[in-house]
């Protein structure tokens, strides 16, 4: 399934790069591809990745269920790779398959000597086919890797080696016609999202030297629902932010990611004011292992499926480690 549309230049190679790839165009440039598997192409959206907004991956989810339950045993989603962190993760949030869900892309357009596009295809093909990538959940295959979508990130503008995962690493990878896959998931977190459900809006701030504080504060008072603060280091603000942060809280969720993009936010190492400790205290929600990107997504779908502000911090804390299928709000609750 293409969501997004695929980058490609027009035949004048000395022209900026636009949508205009289907998916059908997509698959004739990996011939080999037949002879992995029976392939259907169905193409959702054709724009940019940064243009793509949460209902499609509603919608997308809808036609995944669909044709799960029609036979299909693999699916491959195919987007422009700015929001792939995102989108993937949102889809491994809301579904709660057993088959392979592989999203890919390309970060060197189709008109460029070297396009990593068809490589990246075909691998992705390969795991979405394989009976080893069941039970994995939904995984961003690139450069030959297969990374988690709860762990990924897009860690570089241009290199075809742009998606790691600080914390663990790929899970697998693909050599030659073979999958490899080095570890499994202990679980995972299935949000149900329940039909109408009304939109949340999540705001997102980066404390930074000599905050002082202002875009935080207004949060509330622009119509957030949530917020996610990325911090200093291990989830740390200046002093006198602390009020101001207490205020917002009171108000609104507020979540406490760092700034980092790796690593696991602390929660009990320093106890000054401004610390991890003083702000939990003060009514911030840790983030564990959830980065910042992913945090957005995951407070917005928990509010959207009506979790409480006592059950988030047990819900980031099943989302950074989940055992077996964790299902949200069934259960939700503070620890």
């Amino acid at each position: 399934m293409t969501l997004g549309g695929t980058i490609a230049s027009s035949a004048d190679s000395g022209q900026a790069a636009t949508v205009r790839i289907t998916g059908p165009e997509l698959l004739d440039s990996v011939p080999q591809a037949s002879g992995i598997a029976a392939i259907e192409v169905q193409s959702v959206r054709m724009v940019p990745s940064g243009d793509l907004r949460l209902p499609d991956l509603f919608e997308l989810q809808s036609l995944i269920e669909a044709a799960v339950e029609s036979g299909v045993e693999g699916v491959v989603v195919t987007q422009g790779t700015d929001t792939l962190e995102e989108t993937s993760y949102a889809l491994e949030l809301i579904t709660g398959l057993d088959v392979p869900i592989v999203f890919t892309g390309a970060m060197r357009n189709s008109s460029i000597p070297g396009s990593d596009g068809p490589a990246n295809l075909l691998a992705a093909i390969r795991v979405a086919a394989s009976p080893e990538a069941r039970g994995l959940g939904t995984v961003v295959v690139f450069n030959d890797e297969i990374h988690s979508s709860r762990h990924v990130r897009k860690s570089h503008t241009t290199s075809p080696s742009t998606f790691a995962s600080p914390a663990i690493g790929p899970v697998g990878y693909v050599s030659e016609d073979r999958v490899r896959v080095l570890m499994r998931p202990n679980g995972r977190l299935h949000i149900r999202v329940p039909a109408g459900a009304p939109q949340v809006r999540i705001g997102q701030a980066t404390v930074f030297f000599d905050d002082d504080g202002g875009l935080i504060e207004i949060a509330p008072s622009l119509g957030y629902h949530g917020l996610v603060l990325a911090a200093f280091g291990g989830g740390h603000v200046p002093a006198w932010l602390v009020p101001i942060l207490t205020k917002v809280a009171q108000e609104i969720p507020v979540v406490l990611t760092s700034r980092t993009n790796a690593g696991e936010g602390l929660r009990g190492t320093y106890a000054y004011p401004g610390s991890e400790t003083d702000l939990i205290t003060h009514g911030l929600i840790p983030a564990v292992r959830i980065g910042t990107s992913h945090a957005i997504v995951l407070l917005r779908l928990l509010l959207m499926a009506g979790v409480e502000r006592d059950g988030l911090a047990w819900c980031f804390e099943q989302a950074s480690d989940p055992h077996g299928l964790v299902e949200v709000p069934v259960g939700a609750h503070s620890p």
